[in-house]
């Protein structure tokens, strides 16, 4: 994966991020939705990656202690899947953009609608 492939997947993470960002303070289904629509965007990565910056924030979190009152931690653990969620969409844009160049179009890469109207020993197998 190349730089530029990799910064490709801003174009999702960054608009995303922006409509949690602004949907934070609201108690709406639109928040609701749009933390579930980027939980949804990055499967498979939001398990690693949650548990990543999951063990990553606790020493932050323990700190925080020591300066006062602390975030609940239900809120500290919803903005880690969120962090998390967002990074997933990341990786997954910028391998999609790594795939999308290194496809090759070739006789041997048909479609689904190929593979079905192919002849095979002189019958015509077409699905109707």
């Amino acid at each position: 994966m190349t730089l530029p492939e990799w910064l490709r997947g801003l174009r999702v993470s960054v608009p995303l991020a922006l409509v949690l960002l602004v949907t934070h303070r609201t108690e709406s289904d639109i928040q609701a939705l749009a933390a579930s629509i980027a939980v949804a965007l990055a499967i498979p990565w939001v398990v690693p990656a949650t548990i990543l910056l999951a063990v990553a924030s606790a020493p932050v979190y323990m700190w925080l202690h020591t300066l006062g009152p602390v975030p609940a931690v239900l809120d500290w653990l919803g903005a880690v899947v969120l962090v998390a969620a967002l990074a997933g969409c990341h990786i997954n844009a910028a391998l999609l953009a790594t795939w999308r160049r290194t496809r090759s179009t070739d006789a041997a890469d048909i479609g689904l609608r190929d593979f079905l109207l192919t002849r095979r020993n002189g019958e015509d197998h077409r699905i109707h």
